[in-house]
């Protein structure tokens, strides 16, 4: 592929052009002979949140995937129907024996519609789909029919369990869920909403050993989970058929607190019980200890394989291999000795090497991880020549080298997309890491040095009583509802001390392994003392992202805006209020870009917003207005964690919020909604119809005084409404929810964060108040 990338790094689908994979396929779609084979239908698909029958999924190479599905149409007279067909790969469509439509725009994310008519005669008749799609990574696969003409028709899906049956099992996984979404160990319990009389069974995809009969006289299947964030599917038995439907639970079980009194004490803290056994890191982990081979043959064959396979996100495990060439090949077998030569000299290094494969090249995280590679490599294998090419390591580096000091160039000047992200801040670890262990290039050396510096201060400043939270660049559900126990927990935790769980560790067994440390007066800004206020602006990103932090001991307000304002949204988590009493005393509002509740959508459900908001933040008070459109998910909605939280009041428009000696308020434009059922029942609070107006307000103890004075004050201050507009007086002045953003607009990334008020020429500034 041509090398079409200009370090220009946003959030959203990237116009990529066909990768070759997608070119072949296209070569070979013009007069393939599709007919409709015999085959058995026993999967009942649930259309309940929406009209897209959606198997969209994740594949780490190229793979064509195909399906069909089918329904009973009654027409009760002869009659044209008109149908419209939505998909991003290609359908054909039957009604009875008759092919009736061919639709195949293959267009990768992008969903294309067409119409199309067809004569049906009066009765029952089979309608056919088959829907096909080449997955490369992450790919929106499925499709949508809706009916645009046609009098009296009505539909069935044709299965040998009864309608009793049938309806009694879906209105069970309608309401399915885990009885509690956080659990303090791995004890849970699986339960519905909407438990029948008749035992409907049921089984987890992902761990078979858990299943079991639920009714009303069983009203939960237990099981047994390690910490951390899970999405499970369970499958309901019907009649030789079966139904699938997701939950989300998380575990908190085996959290543990680092708290050496220095970073070498962390270090060392962390390395005696962490547990990445199934990652590349613990290879590393090991060879360093002197352990041999076979205490780690499984995950380095694992990484191995997916180098060798050219999986996506190969290129994440590329950077701890290349340390373990650089530092342990001599301890390796002679078998493992070159077959780790041969998957480093056979990689494929760029887009505009050839290959078959899906890699993605083009974002923030793995622009770098690649650049990396390339660079290391080249400077690790000077003479040998590289079989992708035909280039020698020399030229490998030398090539590697230019495009590191183009994406560096770039994130100096513009800061990051991926801004404060639990997903991909520790994948720039793992490679600045091991730019900076390594790299024969003193230039390279103090770049990586100076950013590891840069993040590790975002990363001090949005972290609360060593949870590192905040708005985020790109954010996923599997993070944002695993609170401490993702990566970047572990990352801080080693770096300021906090929670970690073991076995969400890998990259911070490397920066255990490694000799960065950061700079040591970052730790004021993860751990403010008692009474202290800290706050703080800069820009991230090239849209770009204005970011705004109010933090004290107790409470973190945390918020982003950014110049899309309402346009679509991806990724962006827009605002965060983090409590220090709880590590799941998390809160945020956003816009749904999917009505799945545990869907794989980017944006999804509450990861992302679908559409961007107006964003106004100064001191303890954030302020959003959405525009929501007519195709728009409905609603915005607020996430509180009510089991969390010590005191949830609601107040007509008002929620006032209490965890420990923090204090949260949240007016909404209208009373909003709480869902007392279904996946979050309890903790989401929608806003339906316009205006779509939220306003957060932030309090300590310490600063505040009592709860009830803090409620009271925010009561003095309620929005008013002046010419149909939300006005909002406050200590600070009185501020139009529809007024321009009031953030100031400082350019680039934290230079050095411990400076002072005079210090305004700086492209950042922080202030820490006694």
């Amino acid at each position: 592929m041509p090398d079409r990338l200009n370090y220009a790094f946003r959030n959203g689908w990237v116009d990529t052009g066909d990768l070759p994979c997608r070119q072949a396929l296209r070569a070979e779609l013009p007069g393939r002979a599709i007919t409709l084979p015999d085959m058995d239908f026993s999967e009942v698909h649930l259309g309940s949140h929406g009209d897209f029958v959606d198997f969209s999924g994740f594949c780490t190479t190229p793979t064509l995937r195909e399906r069909f599905a089918r329904c009973a149409v009654y027409a009760p007279s002869a009659q044209t129907i008109s149908l419209r067909v939505e998909t991003c790969g290609g359908v054909h469509i039957w009604l009875g024996a008759k092919k009736v439509c061919v639709f195949e725009p293959f267009e990768r994310n992008t969903k294309r519609s067409c119409e199309f008519t067809t004569k049906v005669s009066p009765g029952w008749h089979y309608l056919t789909v088959r829907f096909e799609d080449l997955h490369e990574r992450d790919t929106v696969y499925g499709f949508g029919l809706r009916l645009l003409e046609g009098t009296g028709l009505r539909a069935r899906i044709d299965t040998s369990a009864s309608e009793a049956s049938l309806a009694a099992a879906v209105c069970l996984l309608e309401g399915l869920r885990a009885e509690t979404l956080f659990n303090n160990t791995g004890e849970i319990a699986v339960t519905s909403d909407t438990l029948p009389t008749q035992a409907v069974r049921l089984t987890c995809v992902q761990h078979p050993q858990f299943s079991g009969e639920l009714c009303k006289d069983n009203p939960t299947i237990p099981m047994q989970l390690p910490a951390g964030f899970h999405l499970l599917t369970f499958r309901a038995e019907l009649g030789g058929g079966h139904i699938m439907h997701n939950i989300g639970v998380t575990v908190l079980e085996g959290l543990k607190q680092l708290s050496g009194g220095s970073i070498t004490d962390r270090k060392a803290e962390l390395l005696q019980r962490h547990q990445c056994d199934n990652d590349i890191a613990e290879v590393l982990y090991c060879l360093w200890k002197g352990q041999p081979e076979e205490h780690f043959r499984q995950p380095l064959d694992a990484a191995l394989t997916m180098v060798e396979r050219r999986e996506d996100c190969a290129d994440f495990r590329m950077m701890c291999l290349l340390w373990i060439w650089h530092a342990y090949r001599e301890n390796l077998s002679h078998t493992t000795f070159y077959r780790l030569r041969d998957a480093l000299l056979g990689f494929r290094y760029w887009m505009d090497e050839p290959g078959n494969d899906v890699m993605w090249f083009w974002s923030e995280n793995h622009a770098l991880c690649f650049h990396v590679a390339q660079a290391l490599s080249g400077q690790l294998f000077p003479d040998d020549i590289f079989e992708s090419t035909g280039k020698t390591g020399v030229q490998n580096q030398r090539e590697g080298e230019e495009r590191l000091h183009k994406w560096f160039d770039a994130i100096e000047a513009h800061g990051l997309a991926e801004w404060n992200s639990a997903a991909y801040y520790p994948i720039n670890y793992r490679a600045l890491l091991v730019l900076h262990e390594i790299t024969n290039s003193t230039v390279l050396k103090s770049r990586a040095k100076l950013l590891l510096d840069q993040i590790s201060a975002m990363v001090a400043l949005h972290s609360s009583a060593g949870v590192p939270s905040g708005s985020q660049g790109r954010i996923y559900t599997k993070e944002i509802f695993a609170g401490p126990m993702t990566e970047l927990g572990a990352l801080a935790a080693v770096m300021f001390g906090g929670w970690h769980a073991p076995g969400k560790d890998a990259p911070a067994v490397m920066l255990a392994l490694s000799r960065y440390a950061p700079p040591a007066h970052l730790a004021q800004f993860a751990l403010p003392v008692r009474g202290d206020t800290l706050q703080a602006q800069y820009q991230q990103g090239l849209e770009p992202g204005s970011l705004a932090l109010y933090k004290t001991q107790n409470v973190q307000l945390s918020t982003a805006s950014v110049e899309k304002v309402g346009e679509p949204g991806h990724q962006q988590h827009m605002i965060d209020i983090q409590f220090a009493a709880d590590p799941m005393a998390r809160l945020w509002i956003n816009h749904p870009g999917e009505p799945q509740h545990w869907g794989k959508g980017r944006p999804s459900f509450w990861a992302g917003n679908g559409r961007l908001p107006k964003l106004w933040h100064r001191n303890t008070i954030a302020a959003l207005q959405y525009d929501l459109q007519p195709d728009d998910v409905a609603y915005t909605h607020a996430f509180i964690p009510r089991d969390r939280l010590d005191e949830v009041i609601c107040d007509n428009r008002w929620l006032f919020v209490r965890s420990g000696r923090g204090y949260c308020a949240i007016w909404a434009a209208s009373p909003p909604e709480l869902r007392d059922k279904g996946a979050f029942g309890g903790c989401e609070w929608r806003l339906t119809g316009n205006p779509q107006h939220w306003v957060a307000v932030v309090g300590d103890a310490e600063i505040d005084g009592s709860f009830s004075a803090f409620c009271n004050r925010c009561r003095e201050t309620s929005p008013k409404w002046r010419g149909g507009r939300p006005v909002l007086t406050t200590r600070w002045g009185t501020v139009g929810l529809d007024a321009p953003d009031t953030h100031p607009t400082p350019e680039g990334i934290p230079v050095d964060p411990h400076i002072s008020r005079s210090d305004r020429p700086y492209r950042a500034w922080y202030d820490y108040q006694e």
